[in-house]
């Protein structure tokens, strides 16, 4: 039997790379045949709205009777009229056509976000880096994101060939991200970021790889290039997300020697765990808390995964040799791999 999966997908990267790695997880033991659908809520808003409707018993059966209600509140482009045996997404904005979808189609449900006030019982299964002590839940260290092509080592070839990059060079590279999980940054605090691994580049004869993305915005962008072009000779390949949005992350995982990743983007940490290298995190001056990602990151630092420094600390003077670290055993997703086994053997049994 031939596993049927519609992916739902916000357009998010972060959110796209978890719900494949899901998949990824369970092609490992099973066929899978994947159909995506893309959607998007007409007003933001919505989404308190909906929480409402699905959380009270009478409503959510009024309105899940319905085909064209979904139609109300979201935008999507494809609506699957074959089989579907599973549904999976990721993102809070794709929670309620998941669950909606899988009433419509009788299929199993299986969601990867925190659930927001969402009553657990409306999925199948929940895949979550938090311990929720739930019978339909699975945790996992880090999210089962999955990172590049099944071909990385000819992506890598390919890459250095193109760039004229020597592969035998000491690599630092830098994810740069933007606000998001209570951090918000400043042109100080990007200012910092600039100087001080630069500072830390330069101090051990390496050259940096240095990649925005989607979240650091075009003003930003704008003001690091003008930054990092004071330190060309020592920068082998930078990418402005803004302007020339190439999906390089996985290739500069490869080639690292260390990974500093700014602190907000819990994606971008996790898939830089998966390369079992120096992980460092970096975080801004105002930093607005929020308790499940902090329970995140202060595992990750109780386990030794990541080291965390301030954007104003001088990197130059720590020699990072010096830190230890405890690298992932098995990925996320070799992790998921195995705990979802029972889970799909009931649904096959069906």
């Amino acid at each position: 039997m031939v596993l049927k999966i519609l992916k739902i997908t916000d357009g998010k990267p972060g959110h796209i790379t978890v719900s494949d790695g899901v998949i990824e997880g369970i092609r490992k033991n099973y066929a899978v045949e994947t159909i995506q659908m893309n959607v998007r809520l007409r007003i933001k808003f919505f989404s308190y709205i909906l929480k409402f409707i699905f959380n009270n018993n009478w409503f959510f059966k009024k309105i899940i009777l319905h085909a064209w209600t979904m139609t109300f509140f979201y935008k999507y482009d494809y609506k699957p009229n074959q089989q579907i045996h599973l549904i999976v997404s990721t993102g809070g904005d794709t929670a309620f056509i998941n669950i909606w979808l899988a009433n419509m189609l009788d299929a199993k449900n299986i969601f990867c976000s925190s659930l927001r006030g969402i009553k657990p019982e409306h999925f199948s299964l929940i895949v979550s880096t938090l311990e929720l002590h739930l019978k339909n839940s699975i945790t996992l260290e880090g999210a089962p994101t999955k990172v590049g092509t099944n071909d990385i080592s000819k992506d890598v070839i390919k890459f250095c060939k193109e760039k004229s990059i020597d592969k035998k060079q000491k690599y630092f590279v830098l994810l740069i991200g933007g606000d998001g999980a209570g951090y918000k940054y400043t042109k100080e605090d990007y200012g910092n970021l600039v100087k001080n691994f630069m500072k830390l580049v330069l101090k051990n004869g390496a050259k940096g790889l240095i990649t925005t993305s989607r979240r650091t915005g075009k003003k930003n962008d704008i003001f690091l290039y003008e930054q990092f072009s004071r330190h060309d000779d020592h920068i082998a390949q930078s990418v402005y997300f803004s302007k020339t949005p190439e999906k390089v992350v996985a290739i500069y995982l490869e080639l690292a020697s260390v990974i500093f990743v700014t602190e907000e983007s819990g994606s971008m940490i996790t898939e830089s765990l998966f390369c079992k290298k120096p992980v460092f995190t970096l975080y801004p001056r105002r930093i607005k808390e929020q308790k499940r990602y902090k329970l995140f990151l202060d595992d990750l630092r109780d386990k030794k995964r990541i080291v965390s420094f301030a954007m104003q600390d001088d990197l130059s003077a720590q020699n990072i040799q010096n830190f230890s670290f405890l690298y992932l055993e098995k990925t996320p997703i070799d992790d998921l791999a195995e705990k979802i086994r029972p889970f799909i053997l009931k649904l096959k049994s069906k």
